[in-house]
Parts: C-alpha cells; structure tokens; sequence
C-alpha cells in the first residue's frame, strides 16, 4: 500500500471511549470531533450513545448522518457566526458554548431555550499544546454573563478547557474550584447551573509517562466533592486525543537521508500532510521501523515539502538506525488524533492523508473508492481502445482486484470508456485525447484490492506526467 497513509484500530477506539465512560461514569461524554472527523470513527461512537462536541455546520451535518441524535450534540466553539447558531438550532442542537456578550446575544435571539455554556479562563497549568487566551472570559465576568442569560430565557451553565495534552491533573481541580466559586455567586441569586463541562486535554503517552485516565479521573472526582460537595451539577466532558491517539499508526517512508552538519532523514510525511502537531515541537510520536535497532545514531528528521518550517524534530533526541536509506519503511505511532484531520488540501501537490481502517467493528464490508485524473498521456494511447483496456486490466490485477469482465465503448471524433466489472465492484477510464487527459474510477469493496494502487500502475503504463487523486473510505459492519 502506497505511503504515507493513517492505519486506524477501530476496535482500539472503542476500547478508549468505553475506558473514558468507566473513568467518569458521572460525567457525560461529548467527542470532540475535530479530534478525526472519520465517518467510522462518528458512526461507531454514536452507536455506543457517545455525544459529541461540534464546532461548525460541517461537523453538526457529519454527526447527524452518522445517526448522532442532535440532541447529543454541544456546539462548544465560542466563534460562530450568526448564521452557524441557526443552522445548529434548525439541526436540533439545544447546547451552545460563548465567551462574549455578543455570541450570547446571538444565542438568545437564534437558539431561544438553550443551554448556554458560559467558557472561562481557567487559572491552570500550561498544557503542551496550549490554547493562550483565545478562549474564555474572565473567571469574574462569567457570572454576569450567565445572569443576563438567564434574564433572557436561556438555561444557563459552564465549561473551561485546560489545554490538550495537560500533564497535570491538578489543572481539572484548578477549573472546578474556580466553576465552584462562579456557581456560588450565581446561587446567591437565586441561579442554578444546568451543568458544569469539564473540556478534554486528557494525555497520552507518547513518549514519556503521562498520568493515567484514571488519574486524572480521581482528580476531578476529588475536586467536585470538595468543592460542589452533594448538589454539584451534572458534568460533561469532551475527550478528543483520548480517544483516538492510541488507535492510529502512520505508515510512512523514508525520501532520503543526507549527512550535513546532522544526519537528516526526510520522511513521505510532514507537518503539511498528517504531523502538524510536531510544530514547535509539542507532540514527540514514537517512531519505529523495521531495521535492527542498533547501531543508531542521532537524526533531524524532516517532512517532504519545499518548505523550510517543514522539520518536524531539531532539537527533541531522535535516534534512527545508521543503515535507514530511501524507501525504508518508518511507522509513526500512537497518531490518530488531529493528524488526518489537520492534514492541507495538497500543499506542494502532497494529497491529503488517507486513512484506512482495521478492526471488527467494521466487519465483512469495506470499500475505497479512488477517483483520479492523469494528465501529460500521448493521445495516440487514449484513442486506442484495446491497450487502454488491456493496460486497465493488468492494473488491477496487479493491485489485487479479480476482474470478470472487461468492456469498451470508443466515441466518435475521440475519446473512449473502458468498464471493468469487478468481483470487488468496478473500475472505469473516460479518455480526453485533446486534451492528454483521463478519468480514472475505480471502486472496491473488502480488503484484498488496492484501487490506489491500480491507479498507480495505470499511470505508469501510460506514462502520466500529473496525477490528482481524491480517496473515499467507506466502512459498516
């Protein structure tokens, strides 16, 4: 299978939200869904009842056709537009997280009766991906702000966020003891929270040791008990990394290794297609290949693009093995979390990062579909009928698939369709000769074809100088 791509244990992933609900089992569970916005990863969460924490009109939309009641949806992004809180209203989502007076007032003009989400600043330790202050009020100003919600009919209630990747659980305790003296104030008028949403930021062990979930988990039940005591309100989290991290492997491969003042090893895969988080160096994922171990030796290691800023590890100790060359297979571990989902259109022309899934959740179906167009092909082979059909069928043959049958259709001035019906499914060619171009769909189902890789060796037989693809993963048990 062509590299790089991202290998997703659907089964892990389940494995990590079921760990999540037996953690907090008084709190409920929204997935923060920017985390992978995979439609295997939403449709399996909802079917085990699982909320989710929405941030824009794409996310509400993806959620809801995965059979997410909307219901169990809490927008939690406090920059919207006007038209964003209406849309999520008409969908049927009644949670709306603001840290502004006028995204509160948007919420009461377009969302009337909904919860309205008070976010503040929490006084916490720093995370290793921070947020800054981009979010949240003012500890002292959330009380205001939620009278004047519940002036205008709205229910209100609190959520902070400690920033991904925290490291300390004593950041949740920092949250709920300033949540607590918020409440306190807003009792004394006679008003009392829906809830109190304790965001994500849960760690995961890249590297080095982070505490457990079950840590951090003590922490907040702690917290609330001394805090809230017995009339605390219900709680809510929103775990991304969590969830997902731990489920996903990049497969990746080596570009070149080069000796300057450093070894450099430069990998398919960079901060542009899968690893923005190895900006500034945050997040060190663990890399394993498959080589003896020893002898090693220090290494920049750097992504594929043209791009200067494109280094994903110059001062954190990397070792590599000293034998690593071009074409040795690297895999980038604990990665299914804001990988593919930070992953650019196609920076450099480097297509985004597919993500292919494992695991019995998705049971005995599962289908890619690759769509393709090459361009640069000599028009005299897209005007021949019969070796655009025997090149199509050798691809996909090579690539794994079972072809039945073959047939062929060549149009008057130009052009021609070849169709190949597919134990798996289906593949097809559309030719352009005038224009030195074709289109190229190839679809199937289970696991033994690779449609990208037919794709590939069709290119290479017809000696395309530009290829752009676009791959649709599709799963269900």
């Amino acid at each position: 299978m062509e590299t790089p791509y991202l290998l997703l244990d659907l089964d892990r992933a389940r494995a990590n939200y079921l760990a999540v609900r037996a953690a907090l089992p008084e709190a409920t569970v929204y997935y923060a869904v920017k985390a992978n916005p995979a439609t295997e990863i939403i449709r399996l969460l909802a079917e085990l009842g699982a909320g989710f924490d929405v941030a824009s009109p794409g996310e509400v939309e993806l959620c809801l056709a995965q059979g997410a009641a909307p219901e169990r949806l809490s927008y939690g992004n406090t920059i919207k537009k006007a038209d964003d809180i209406a849309h999520a209203y008409r969908s049927g989502v009644r949670r709306f997280s603001f840290d502004t007076e006028d995204d509160l007032a948007s919420i009461a003009r377009l969302a009337p009766g909904s919860v309205a989400s008070c976010r503040f600043l929490v006084d916490a330790p720093a995370s290793r991906t921070p947020f800054g202050r981009k979010f949240g009020c003012a500890p002292g100003d959330a009380a205001t702000l939620l009278e004047r919600a519940a002036t205008a009919g709205l229910r209100p209630a609190l959520c902070f966020h400690v920033g991904s990747q925290q490291l300390s659980p004593d950041a949740w305790a920092a949250g709920i003891a300033q949540a607590a003296s918020i409440a306190n104030s807003l009792a004394r008028g006679g008003i009392r929270l829906e809830s109190v949403n304790l965001g994500g930021g849960f760690p995961v062990g890249y590297r080095d040791p982070v505490p457990s979930l079950g840590e951090c988990a003590a922490a907040i039940r702690a917290a609330v008990s001394r805090h809230f005591g017995p009339t605390a309100p219900p709680l809510a989290v929103e775990p991304g990394r969590v969830i997902v991290a731990t489920a996903g492997t990049i497969h990746a491969e080596v570009v070149s290794a080069a000796r300057r003042e450093r070894r450099w090893v430069y990998l398919d895969v960079g901060r542009y297609n899968g690893l923005a988080e190895t900006e500034n160096e945050y997040i060190g994922y663990r890399l394993t290949t498959e080589l003896p171990s020893t002898p090693d030796g220090p290494v920049v290691v750097a992504g594929p693009t043209c791009d200067g800023d494109d280094v994903l590890y110059h001062r954190t100790p990397y070792r590599l093995p000293l034998a690593l060359r071009a074409g040795d297979r690297v895999e980038i571990h604990d990665a299914g979390a804001y990988t593919a989902s930070y992953s650019s259109v196609a920076f450099n022309g480097i297509p985004p990062l597919p993500t292919y899934f494992a695991g019995a959740t998705v049971g005995s179906f599962a289908g890619r579909h690759v769509l393709a167009e090459l361009h640069g092909v000599d028009a005299a082979l897209l005007d021949d009928v019969d070796f655009l059909s025997q090149s199509l069928e050798r691809a996909l043959k090579e690539a794994g698939a079972t072809v039945c049958e073959v047939v062929s259709k060549r149009f008057e001035p130009q052009g021609a369709t070849v169709l190949a019906l597919l134990a798996e499914s289906h593949a097809s060619v559309h030719t352009y000769p005038e224009r030195g171009s074709l289109f190229v769909d190839v679809f199937t189902c289970g696991r033994r074809a690779d449609p990208a890789e037919a794709v590939r060796l069709l290119s290479e037989t017809l000696g395309a100088t530009s290829v752009r693809t676009q791959t649709v993963h599709r799963g269900q048990s």
